[in-house]
């Protein structure tokens, strides 16, 4: 494999030279087609979609190849055929110019990603590749702004070139994708370097939220801390109906995937992504309602309990009587009370004989812990009387999935707040 360094004089002046050449194609019925070496190169388009907006809002542009005898080859066995680093930023550049006047020639909508590779990214001042770019973008009428570059991490190994690649990509109107993340090495490093306006997830997220609960519940999380960080999130590689409603579930912004559509040359079947999206809501809503439903039914003992102890205990009765029907529950693991500024009040009160939970768990004396910045305790306030449920958490305290129910009372007019742990399976 090249490296992002392995650019001589030479092959940079070759690639300068080559540019016009490059950009040469031939159009038959409408099929845009560049020959490079021995073989055949053509675009296909996979639709990009956004579950809120029920359409198709992109493509990506992906490179078909055949080879002199017209067997097809796989797009990383034609990036194999490149007898060197200047061949195959000249590949990579005439893929890119293949998409972009296939897709003028259908006049194609909404946005058009398109891969660039690490070292074409790397050298981009060197090739005078932006420049290149934002002709290849005006001879073609394709606004700037519709392009989404997709980059892999490798491109983040080279400081030297990599802000300047990314800022004039930015100056010249196109937006950048940062794609595969959570292959490999990926971290959220690269996420708050990069800034991209799109984080495309893995499509090893999508295999493993559908085989995993433990990863399922980990998704949503990696989500919101995309967004948080400044990112739209597009998961790609989804093909079965499950994965596409763990996606939607998760709170991803775009998918792509078989599920939507196979690449295609026309980039046709926006009806058939659509219809697609229609089946992903339907059974996200009963998906959404069966959990609900299973969900009310599972904590409700917990909830009623609660309630019935701050009664008990606004009643001004002893602790130990008021929390005995909550401790008397299957999985309820401990209780303790609050005070209005989350000072733990009590000891962890928990039944006897009860087998204390194997892990992690810090011998302290809980007289001294606060846990103002729960947000078992923060809902509580904002809800008094009312009891509030947390979701799923790994509980400090016990090593293990628990969750939470609290509730907020007043006792001789001072605001307390009783909470109830719950081993979670």
């Amino acid at each position: 494999m090249q490296t992002l360094a392995s650019l001589d004089p030479g092959q940079i002046d070759r690639i300068l030279r080559s540019a016009n050449a490059t950009h040469a194609a031939t159009q038959n019925a409408g099929r845009v087609f560049c020959e490079w070496e021995t073989h055949r190169l053509h675009s296909c388009f996979q639709p990009i979609v956004s579950f809120s907006h029920r359409a198709v809002v992109g493509h990506e542009g992906l490179v078909r190849a055949h080879d002199a005898a017209g067997t097809p080859i796989s797009p990383p066995t034609l990036l194999r055929q490149a007898s060197d680093a200047g061949a195959l930023i000249s590949l990579d550049r005439m893929c890119r110019y293949l998409h972009l006047t296939q897709a003028a020639a259908l006049k194609l909508s909404g946005y058009l990603f398109l891969n660039m590779h690490p070292l074409a990214f790397a050298h981009l001042d060197a090739t005078d590749g932006g420049s290149d770019l934002r002709d290849l973008l005006a001879q073609c009428g394709v606004p700037a702004d519709r392009i989404v570059i997709e980059i892999t991490e490798d491109v983040l190994q080279d400081d030297s070139t990599f802000e300047s690649s990314v800022n004039y990509l930015r100056r010249i109107g196109c937006q950048i994708a940062l794609d595969d993340f959570g292959a490999g090495h990926s971290n959220f490093d690269r996420v708050w370097r990069l800034r991209p306006e799109i984080v495309k997830l893995d499509r090893d997220f999508a295999v493993r939220a559908e085989q995993s609960e433990d990863a399922h519940r980990l998704l949503p999380q990696i989500v919101e801390l995309l967004h948080e960080a400044g990112s739209l999130v597009l998961l790609e590689g989804i093909e079965t109906a499950e994965q596409a409603r763990i996606a939607m579930s998760a709170d991803v912004d775009f998918a792509q995937g078989y599920y939507f559509g196979r690449p295609q040359p026309d980039a046709a079947g926006e009806s058939q992504a659509v219809a697609a999206i229609d089946a992903v809501w339907a059974s996200y809503d009963a998906a959404q309602a069966d959990h609900r439903g299973h969900f009310r039914q599972s904590v409700a003992a917990y909830v009623n309990a609660i309630g019935h102890a701050a009664a008990v205990l606004a009643d001004r009765r002893p602790i130990d009587q008021a929390i005995e029907m909550f401790l008397g529950l299957d999985g309820a693991m401990r209780c303790y009370l609050l005070d209005d500024k989350g000072f733990q009040m009590s000891r962890n009160l928990a039944l006897r004989g009860k087998a204390a939970p194997s892990g992690f768990r810090p011998e302290v004396d809980s007289a001294r812990s606060r846990w103002s910045h729960r947000p078992y305790f923060r809902r509580a306030l904002e809800s008094p009387g009312r009891v509030c449920i947390t979701r799923p958490y790994l509980c400090i305290s016990s090593a293990i999935l628990c969750l939470t129910v609290s509730i907020s009372f007043r006792i001789d007019g001072q605001l307390r707040v009783l909470c109830g742990d719950v081993a979670w399976a």
